[in-house]
C-alpha cells in the first residue's frame, strides 16, 4: 500500500515561494486566487508518448477547463475550479498519481482526509463548507471524465459527500443595520451606498461590483422609467456578475434610486468606467475590495458583517412584508423555490425590528402595491 500521507502533502504547501501555485489571501480578506496565471494555454506540448502519459491528469484537467470555458461559464467559476483542481493535481503528481490508471478509492480518500485536516491561511483547520467546495470541485471534474471515457476506478464516484453543518443564517435587526450605517467611513461614500445598496436589494457581491450607469446597450441599471408611480427597478445583468447568468431586475425604493443620484452627482468621478461603484484610484471595485469595506465594518461594529448577511437579512424581511414566492425568487435570482422556505421560516421566528423603519430601505409587497 502506497503511503500517500505522510512526505508528499507538506512539500507541496512548502512550495508555495516557488510560484508553482499558491493560495494567497486577498487584499480585501476575499476568497484564495491563484498567485499566478493558473491557465497556460491550450494543451501543453508533451515530449512524446511517453511524458503525455506521464501527464494525462494535468492535460484532462486543461482539456476540462477548455470545455468548461467553451460553456461559458462565469469567470469565478473557473477561478474556483483552478483555486480547488489544480492543489490536488499538483498533490498527486507529488504522490505518484499521473494517470487516471492510478486514481483509486484510496488515493481519492487519502486526498479527502488530508484536506479535511489541512491547516488553511488564518492558521486553523479549513471549515467544513470550505472541505466540501473542495469536494465538489474534485467530483466535478471525474464526473466529466467519466463522461470522457477516462478509465479510472468508479468506486470512487460513489463516495459520500461531507457532511456538513447548517448554521443559522446572519439576518440584521434594524438597529444592527443602523449601527452599521453609522460606522461608515464619511470620507468614503461608497462604504454607505455599498451598505444600502445590498440591504435594499439583495443582490450579491459580485452582482454589486457589476452594476453600472451605463450598459453595454447604452441604459442605466438603475431603472427609473416607472419612478412617477414609485417604482424603480435595479437591472442585475447576465454579463455584469449574474449567478448562472440569468439576468434579472429588482424593486428597489424611490429613496435609495435617490441615495445612488446623490452619489453620482456628488462623488463619482465623472470619467470613470461605466460601473456604478468606482473606488478612491479610479477603478471599479472588485470582490476582495467589497470584503475589505466589509472587515473594516465589522471592527467598527463589534459584530460579523459580510455582504451575504445583507442578502439574507433583505430576504427576510421582503417575506415579513408580504412578498410571493415567485416575486422573491426572481429578486433574490434563485431557480428553484426550495431556497426560500429558510427565509419563511426565518420571518416567523425574527423580530427584526419596526416594519415602518423597514420601508426605508425595502419596497412592500410588489403585487399590492400595483396600481
Amino acid at each position: 500500500m502506497r503511503n500517500l500521507a505522510g512526505t508528499a502533502w507538506e512539500p507541496h504547501w512548502k512550495r508555495r515561494r516557488q510560484g508553482v501555485f499558491s493560495r494567497t489571501a486577498t487584499p480585501g480578506g476575499g476568497q484564495d486566487e491563484p498567485h499566478e496565471t493558473p491557465f497556460r494555454g491550450p494543451f501543453r506540448r508533451c515530449c512524446g508518448a511517453g511524458r503525455a502519459a506521464a501527464l494525462q491528469l494535468e492535460i484532462a484537467y486543461e482539456h476540462f477547463r477548455l470545455e468548461r470555458q467553451g460553456d461559458l461559464v462565469s469567470d469565478n467559476t473557473l477561478v474556483n475550479h483552478d483555486n480547488q483542481l489544480r492543489p490536488f493535481l499538483t498533490w498527486a503528481t507529488e504522490t505518484g498519481v499521473r494517470r487516471f490508471a492510478d486514481l483509486d478509492l484510496e488515493v481519492v480518500v487519502t486526498y479527502c482526509a488530508l484536506e479535511a485536516e489541512r491547516i488553511g491561511k488564518h492558521g486553523r483547520k479549513l471549515r467544513p463548507h470550505s472541505v466540501l467546495d473542495s469536494h465538489k470541485a474534485l467530483f466535478t471534474f471525474l464526473r466529466w471524465a467519466k463522461a470522457r471515457r477516462y478509465e479510472f476506478d468508479l468506486s470512487v464516484l460513489e463516495l459520500k459527500r461531507p457532511r456538513v453543518p447548517k448554521p443559522e443564517a446572519d439576518v440584521y435587526h434594524m438597529s444592527q443595520l443602523r449601527a452599521i450605517l453609522a460606522a461608515c467611513n464619511r470620507s468614503v461614500p461608497q462604504e454607505e451606498l455599498m451598505v444600502r445598496i445590498l440591504a435594499g436589494s439583495g443582490v450579491r457581491a459580485s452582482e454589486l461590483c457589476g452594476l453600472a450607469l451605463v450598459g453595454p446597450d447604452g441604459l442605466s441599471d438603475v431603472m427609473t422609467d416607472s419612478l412617477s408611480r414609485g417604482r424603480v427597478e435595479l437591472r442585475v445583468r447576465w454579463d455584469a456578475g449574474a449567478k448562472g447568468k440569468k439576468s434579472r431586475r429588482v424593486p428597489i425604493t424611490p429613496k435609495l434610486a435617490a441615495a445612488i443620484k446623490g452619489y453620482e452627482g456628488r462623488h463619482r468621478p465623472p470619467t470613470a468606467p461605466g460601473e456604478l461603484l468606482i473606488n478612491q484610484h479610479g477603478r471599479p471595485y472588485r470582490r476582495y475590495g467589497i470584503d475589505a469595506i466589509m472587515d473594516r465594518l465589522e471592527r467598527r461594529v463589534g459584530f460579523r458583517v459580510h455582504a451575504h448577511a445583507f442578502r439574507h437579512t433583505f430576504a427576510t424581511v421582503a417575506t415579513k412584508l408580504g412578498w410571493n414566492f415567485e416575486h422573491l425568487r426572481a429578486a433574490m435570482g434563485h431557480a428553484e423555490y426550495k431556497e426560500l422556505h429558510r427565509y419563511v421560516r426565518l420571518a416567523t421566528e425574527r423580530d427584526l425590528g419596526s416594519r415602518k423603519d423597514w420601508l426605508d430601505f425595502i419596497v412592500a409587497n410588489p403585487a399590492t402595491d400595483w396600481v
